[in-house]
């Protein structure tokens, strides 16, 4: 009996297609894509009910990790796999991944698999999951399998928090460093105005210059803090306009430290995911078409796509890398050496881990930098402000 599927593929060109074939099997219509040159992304049979309820956004890093690790565990224990999710339902927190997973009880109850179940939510979690689940359901490895999303999901997670802590000093310190010069033109710097007219001495170019920045803040402070919101808005979500994302993702790569840390994390992305997927038993191919959905950067997304379609035809992942402008020599080095031994997905774990590592070291040396450089602007905005108010009272003492 011949069953509706829904699929999304890439052909020859790299072009992502999507549409519906009619096969007796998820397999077979693989097969019937693979035929046509299509190469699979996502299959899965449509669920009208699913598809409805499907909610919007993607589930949090951190709570991916949660979830494959207690559902290893587990299974590790033989706990059957329905069972475990409805245990895992109950236990999460994160409210769009219950809904996921109750979409997937249902799913299973009425006979489908795992990867089945989960498919309909695709665009939700990461997107090594699905293709994940189901290599695991090839090759029987289901506890394996989810112990590597954890242990990938713990360490992506582990990464964000570290840029994000290491961001989050200097951010704190601008903030209260702007705040308080704000307050200060406020409403400290009025307090001398009157000083310095009963004065009646020219002022210094300095004071002068402050009371003018003094008297627009004051005309113009709502103006000036719906400038400086609507500015941290553009910045947070710039990533989200599409036509921005490749001249941002340019400049972010020139930014000296920050332009490291990106490519160290892209490049950790790339070896942890697709020596993940390689280990699964996810086809070479397939395993590349899903790492350009996960570096998360136009520009290096379209490097791989171009070595994707070089692998198609032939060539090796190493030579096809050869003149990236991201992956430096040593990558494309021991990704050759994997390739010449067949011990590729080892290669790629080990390189993902020495990447890690490499970036904890280069955000530890950023912090350090701009702890001393961020207290020296502080300092020299305080000290301006104080020179300001004072020189002018400083030549009147003199002049007496």
């Amino acid at each position: 009996m011949e069953m509706s599927f829904d699929y999304k593929a890439r052909n020859l060109n790299g072009e992502l297609i999507t549409g519906k074939i009619e096969a007796d099997t998820r397999q077979a219509a693989i097969e019937i894509l693979r035929a046509r040159d299509l190469f699979v992304v996502n299959i899965w049979r449509p669920y009208r009910k699913i598809k409805l309820q499907l909610p919007r956004g993607r589930v949090k890093v951190k709570e991916m990790a949660i979830f494959c690790r207690q559902f290893a565990i587990m299974n590790d224990t033989g706990i059957p796999v329905l069972q475990s999710l409805h245990i895992l339902r109950e236990q999460t927190t994160d409210r769009l991944l219950q809904k996921i997973i109750s979409e997937a009880i249902v799913a299973l109850e009425s006979g489908k698999s795992l990867s089945e179940s989960f498919m309909p939510n695709a665009d939700s979690l990461p997107p090594v999951m699905i293709n994940m689940l189901i290599g695991a359901e090839t090759s029987g490895s289901l506890d394996l399998t989810l112990e590597r999303l954890a242990d990938n999901f713990e360490k992506e997670n582990q990464i964000r928090e570290k840029v994000k802590s290491a961001l989050a000093y200097p951010a704190l310190v601008t903030a209260v460093s702007l705040l308080a010069v704000f307050i200060m033109l406020i409403y400290v710097v009025p307090v001398f105005v009157d000083v310095f007219d009963q004065m009646g001495a020219t002022l210094p170019a300095v004071t002068r210059l402050l009371l003018a920045m003094s008297g627009i803040v004051r005309q113009h402070s709502l103006l000036i803090v719906a400038l400086l919101l609507l500015i941290f808005l553009a910045v947070k979500n710039i990533h989200k306009v599409k036509f921005l994302q490749a001249p941002v993702d340019m400049l972010l790569f020139r930014i000296p430290g920050v332009g490291t840390i990106i490519k160290g994390v892209i490049i950790s992305r790339f070896a942890r995911t697709l020596s993940m997927l390689l280990h699964s038993g996810v086809p070479l191919l397939s395993a590349l078409s899903i790492v350009e959905n996960v570096v998360d950067n136009t520009r290096v997304a379209a490097e791989l796509s171009g070595v994707r379609r070089q692998v198609e035809v032939g060539e090796r992942i190493a030579p096809a890398l050869k003149n990236s402008k991201v992956f430096p020599p040593m990558v494309t080095g021991m990704i050759a050496v994997g390739e010449e031994t067949g011990q590729l997905e080892t290669v790629l774990e080990k390189l993902g881990a020495y990447y890690d590592q490499n970036i904890e070291s280069v955000i530890n040396r950023l912090s350090s930098l701009l702890e001393p450089g961020l207290i020296c602007l502080v300092g020299l905005m305080v000290g301006f402000v104080a020179l300001s108010i004072y020189l002018p009272l400083f030549q009147l003492s003199g002049s007496l």
